[in-house]
């Protein structure tokens, strides 16, 4: 049921409207007394329930906890019993304080002790003993509810709101969300921190049914559907959840009831926007909505159906309602429109300062007379000509960088823009002398180097505003608010102070070094890969060594050589002696057993770099890859045959047996056939690592016949796997010729087709450009697992899989009949061999190769 006025449930003919919380709350439960005023999945009650409830157990509280003015934290879900507690101490006459249940002990501790609460349960407070006990009415400026801060940059900071800024709160809620009777309202926010109690407040002192769903317990796993029976009118939620929500939803879930969808406490792009268009959303509105501890409501930019979505990051909108917003200079002077500044907010409803500390009220608000007062938000933003208001990141975040000053925020957007990002966050190095950027990047998509994110960076930023250290993450760790925790952010590998470099040959390399991996400066002692190359970028760099130099240095000869003075060596030796056979290098140094990697198809040995670092211990780990690859000489037409090659370098590396041997994609067929060989010659295999091998559609019809069941997706895997464009290829997706509708003309895909062919079949023999020659050889590694016939092995045998493929686990005991084990890794086939994934599948690597039999028992009892 609605409330029995559709207007604004607490104006009465005979009243004046309410100034407190608690008058606005009791004329609004009057009002719509029958209206459900909170549900959740477990249950409702109405405003009425409500009322009579929160009256009586106020009461109670009051006569328990008898000193005046103390604050009451109550421990809150997202549930109803959580909001008739909360209620109930508004009408005791107290301050509230609502603590979320995750909140670290140390923080609740904090919040405890500087506040000097009583804490109670909901449960608590239900089954406290009756009282006559008078409560007194509070007045406008009485405190109401205690805000604290995320936290989440030092320790929480409690700021005192008053009774009548709570009904601003609400009114913003009306004006600029429409919230009113009959507007169902879907809380997706935890009601223990500031926006979730800001959407409590706006939806119960409106007159709206709140509906109640926690996302950090429950998931978003049926949702949409609770939504949809609930017929939701509206949704608040944080952009991060809207985000990862989407994600999971298809163009067929709209909510038809839906009108508006908010969010807030972080930036939302443009993206975000467009996502909830083609899903939930297709004709609503969608606002972003901004504030802080300090203010409350700050402004709203509401973006409806019919309006462009910008790209980018979206301005926080025009003011709320009383707040008059200011940008100025650092002597506190007007700027003009456009121009930045930090952002100072003059209002009669902010809050009263910070609890029981006056000295930071004092240096953060002033008093300006007739019950207003000046904010100093230590923000820094601009007003655009029509009125919008931007942010542009904290004004104490800004720092120099080579005599420019920068600002965090602006390199901040810059990533963001970037396709593969999901979110990052930009700060300053302990000496804040540098730039540090966390990026955290959708493994499955794709997983950029460092390096490539800062060549990115350097075409829309200045050299000094591209940060030094770039950490790549699958997702930023966040507090129980869902803020970024800035402090359980990874620190970057800690980089010494670079050594200058010597002579003209290291000189010139560190240019050149500074060019590709975006640095501004190299030692002559840093690691190549360290700082964020990746075989991409090692093979740019040895492309223009080539034309600089005229000097040809393979991949395997570089990872030998990796910092600036090594490669100076190599260059100074013209007459170098090379690997004699061009497929085996060394691609990790160590005194223990030696492993031997083959690489995927069109991968240089270099490629296994990252994977070889992150294997434990001090084992010696081999590179293999193609012959022909990066020095002339006709690469092999079959598996069988470049597994005896493999066998040869192996046998030529190590005397005898035991072997470990691995391979990743291609290499995995390779690796299994050369283990046969050697089998065969009376050697003996440890074990056998294969990383994701996929087989090709007629390899498996050959080993099985039918394509079983959990191979019909293959055609996604071949989509996944294939890269016919100038790149790494086991890198970025592309879709094939043969995989669906392409914009070349049929007669240049032919020609392509020919071209490929021909090409092909002549792999190795002519030297091609780097990138073409990889894709080359990937494709010719690809006709090899189609004609390979496999020899059934016998001995240990360990598969590594990404989550993302396809293959039938069971397929492999048909080739390893001898003691086989499957373990799954996070990632998909390229992101599970580069950071940060590539940790878990060394793991794996290092588990399958250990000679403690307990560990291999241990990896089958994690995989089953």
């Amino acid at each position: 049921m609605s409330c029995t006025d559709p207007g604004r449930p607490w104006q009465r003919d005979s009243m004046t409207e309410p100034t407190t919380t608690l008058a606005r709350w009791r004329a609004t439960a009057d009002r719509c007394a029958d209206a459900i005023a909170v549900c959740s999945p477990d249950g409702s009650v109405t405003y009425g329930e409500a009322r009579d409830h929160a009256d009586e157990r106020g009461r109670a509280l009051a006569a328990a906890v008898d000193e005046p003015g103390r604050p009451v934290a109550v421990d809150v879900e997202s549930d109803v019993d959580s909001v008739l507690a909360v209620l109930s101490v508004l009408c005791s006459g107290h301050p509230v304080i609502l603590l979320d249940p995750l909140l670290p002990d140390e923080r609740r501790d904090h919040i405890l002790a500087l506040s000097g609460a009583r804490r109670f349960y909901p449960a608590a407070i239900a089954a406290l003993p009756a009282s006559a006990t008078p409560v007194p009415e509070p007045g406008p400026l009485d405190p109401s509810i205690l805000i604290f801060t995320s936290g989440s940059t030092g320790k929480p900071k409690g700021l005192i709101h008053s009774q009548r800024g709570w009904v601003n709160q609400a009114d913003d809620g009306h004006e600029f969300l429409g919230l009113g009777p009959g507007d169902r309202m879907a809380v997706l926010l935890p009601i223990g921190f500031g926006a979730g109690v800001d959407c409590l407040v706006m939806g119960l002192l409106n007159g709206a049914t709140l509906l109640l769903w926690d996302v950090r317990r429950r998931t978003t796993a049926g949702l949409r559907d609770w939504l949809d029976a609930e017929a939701a009118t509206t949704a608040h939620c944080t952009p991060s959840l809207l985000r990862s929500w989407l994600g999971d939803l298809d163009a067929d879930a709209a909510l038809p009831a839906l009108r508006l969808l908010s969010t807030c406490g972080e930036p939302v792009r443009g993206a975000d926007v467009t996502r909830l268009r083609r899903t939930l959303m297709p004709s609503g509105v969608f606002c972003s909505w901004s504030g802080s501890s300090e203010m409350g409501n700050l402004a709203f930019h509401l973006v409806g159906p019919d309006r462009d979505v910008p790209d980018g990051v979206l301005a926080v909108g025009v003011p709320a309602r009383d707040k008059h917003v200011r940008i100025v200079d650092d002597d506190g002077n007007d700027v003009a429109d456009g121009q930045a500044g930090e952002i100072v907010v003059e209002s009669g409803h902010l809050a009263l300062g910070y609890h029981n500390d006056p000295e930071l009220t004092a240096a953060r608000f002033e008093a300006l007379g007739n019950g207003r007062t000046r904010l100093r938000t230590g923000d820094l933003g601009r007003l655009d000509d029509t009125g919008m208001l931007h942010l542009m990141g904290r004004r104490d975040d800004a720092i120099k960088v080579r005599g420019y000053l920068v600002e965090p925020a602006e390199v901040e957007t810059a990533l963001r823009a970037m396709s593969w990002t999901v979110d990052a966050v930009v700060s300053a190095n302990a000496a804040r002398t540098q730039l540090v950027a966390h990026v955290a990047v959708a493994p499955d998509t794709w997983t950029p180097s460092p390096a490539e994110v800062r060549t990115a960076l350097a075409t829309t930023l200045a050299p000094w505003m591209i940060p030094r250290d770039v950490v790549i993450m699958t997702d930023l760790p966040r507090n129980e608010r869902g803020k970024v925790d800035r402090a359980a952010l990874p620190q970057p590998e800690r980089r010494r102070d670079p050594e200058p470099v010597r002579g003209p040959t290291e000189s010139a390399l560190m240019h050149l070094w500074c060019d590709v991996l975006g640095v501004p400066d190299v030692g002559r002692d840093e690691d190549f890969i360290s700082l964020g190359g990746d075989s991409l970028a090692a093979a740019t760099m040895l492309a223009e060594l080539r034309e600089r130099w005229l000097v040809d240095i393979s991949t395997a000869e570089f990872v030998a050589a990796p910092t600036i003075a090594t490669l100076a060596a190599l260059l100074d030796d013209a007459h170098r002696e090379r690997v004699a056979s061009g497929t085996i290098s060394t691609v990790r140094a160590g005194s223990g057993q030696p492993v031997f990697l083959i690489a995927g198809a069109g991968s240089p040995a270099a490629s296994l770099v990252p994977l070889a670092r992150r294997i434990d211990g001090d084992r010696k780990v081999f590179g293999l890859q193609a012959h022909g690859l990066e020095q002339r000489g006709r690469a092999d037409r079959s598996i069988r045959s470049a597994a005896r090659r493999a066998v040869r370098d192996i046998t030529a590396a190590v005397d005898n047996g035991p072997y470990l041997i691995g391979g990743y994609s291609f290499g995995a067929f390779v690796a299994v056939e050369a283990a046969t060989i050697l089998r065969d010659r009376g050697e003996d295999c440890a074990q056998v690592v294969l990383i994701d091998p996929v087989f090709e559609p007629e390899l498996l019809h050959r080993v099985c016949g039918d394509v079983p069941q959990g191979n019909r997706a293959h055609k996604a895997t071949r989509r996944l796997l294939g890269d016919r464009s100038a790149a790494l290829p086991d890198r970025g997706v592309t879709e094939h010729a043969d995989d669906g509708p392409t914009s070349q003309p049929a007669w240049q895909r032919w020609w392509n087709a020919v071209a490929m062919r021909g090409l092909v079949a002549t792999a190795g023999l002519v030297r091609l450009p780097t990138t073409l020659q990889w894709t080359v050889f990937w494709d010719l590694g690809r006709q090899l697992i189609r004609r390979h016939r496999p020899t059934p092995y016998a001995g240990p045998v360990t598969v590594i899989r990404a989550t993302t493929n396809p293959d039938d686990p069971g397929v492999w005991k048909r080739l390893a009949t001898g003691d086989l084990t499957v373990a799954t890794v996070p990632g998909d086939h390229h992101s599970m061999m580069r950071e940060p994934l590539v940790a878990e599948t060394a793991a794996a690597v290092d588990r399958a190769i250990s000679a403690d039999a307990g560990a291999r028992c241990a990896l089958r009892a994690v995989t089953s």
